[in-house]
């Protein structure tokens, strides 16, 4: 496959991403349906699904990426979606509970053009909520058929889950820890959001494949091709942070760099500037805050070391190592060919 490039048009959802999307929300729908009233009202907004009043509205709705890979995985080593989809619920479930307390700890008051949970109910109600999205996808997980799933492996998938979704966590820990640093090195970044990001991937096409094959060759080979597209993920996102278009993203250019975010690009220029631009960097980073004007000199210092090219080839890298342990799973040629498109889509992706 060929990489689009970073200045065609945004490429087209793949079918991988559209083709689970209704029987996932039904079954979305369901897990969340017994509970506190006020409290589930503020799972259905988190979600898209009503207003702040409890209305119902059309809502904007995240990609869906780590459940439909979870269910795309079971289906190309020759599972049936019942077998899988407990845990595809349980894997959106864990995603968005991360992105409760994300928008909380970044302080982000809208996600989606609208705004988000804390914003709304404040941080102590939005913290309890996610809390309660986290604990719906451990039994989310336990509903799987007893007829089409045993209990060793109902059991094994809510330890793969718990253990991967641990490392989000520290991820998340990693990443705070970072925002007070100048000196992070590309290397700690990536082993961060191979936590932050990349575990809950890998845990989307594990389980998926565990939940249909005990072979331990395809198991390893997809479990690794999800970590590298969580990577790849994760990197096409610190692009789009910083050069993303403002009409695509709904964020000017260079928020991360006027967030003073440590992302990928941010950690590659810090230690690659020397001399004058160094320093220049470092005194403005010291600001509490950064003006328009400085985040234009940050980005053409950025522009000049080659960060937004060093960033987008890091993404490529993980594309293929993606798609090349995905050929050592021996998958039928159809998914073969879906998961390459889904990997194009990830890296050239506009949001």
């Amino acid at each position: 496959m060929t990489s689009l490039g970073t200045d065609d048009p945004n490429p087209a959802v793949p079918p991988m991403l559209q083709r689970y999307l209704s029987q996932l929300n039904d079954n979305l729908r369901d897990a969340l349906t017994q509970g506190n009233s006020d409290l589930l009202r503020m799972l259905h907004y988190h979600m898209g699904w009503v207003n702040r009043e409890g209305l119902p509205t059309k809502g904007i709705s995240g990609k869906g990426l780590r459940p439909a890979l979870c269910l795309f995985t079971c289906h190309a080593v020759g599972g049936s979606l019942i077998q899988a989809m407990p845990a595809a619920v349980a894997l959106e479930l864990i995603h968005n509970f991360s992105l409760i307390h994300d928008d909380i700890q970044d302080g982000d008051r809208e996600r989606h053009s609208r705004e988000t949970l804390w914003a709304v109910w404040g941080q102590g109600k939005a913290l309890i909520a996610g809390n309660a999205m986290r604990t719906i996808a451990d039994l989310s997980l336990l509903r799987f058929e007893q007829d089409v799933i045993n209990v060793e492996k109902n059991v094994g998938a809510l330890v793969i889950l718990t253990g991967r979704y641990l490392e989000m966590i520290e991820g998340q820990y990693l990443d705070l820890s970072f925002e007070s640093r100048l000196d992070v090195l590309p290397e700690e970044y990536l082993g961060m959001i191979g936590k932050k990001t990349a575990a809950l991937l890998e845990a989307s096409m594990h389980i998926g494949a565990y939940c249909a094959t005990d072979n331990p060759d395809q198991l390893g080979a997809l479990r690794r091709c999800g970590y590298n597209l969580g990577l790849a993920f994760q990197i096409r996102d610190d692009y789009l942070g910083v050069w993303g278009d403002e009409t695509t993203i709904g964020k000017p250019v260079g928020t991360d760099v006027a967030r003073k975010k440590k992302s990928l690009p941010i950690s590659y220029t810090f230690n690659t500037a020397k001399s004058t631009p160094r320093i220049r960097l470092e005194k403005l980073y010291h600001q509490e805050r950064l003006s328009p004007d400085s985040v234009a000199e940050v980005l053409d210092i950025m522009e000049d070391l080659g960060a937004k090219e060093y960033t987008q080839k890091l993404a490529e890298e993980q594309r293929v190592m993606a798609i090349n342990w995905a050929k050592k799973a021996n998958l039928p040629e159809w998914a073969q060919k879906e998961l390459e498109d889904l990997a194009d889509f990830i890296v050239n992706r506009r949001n």
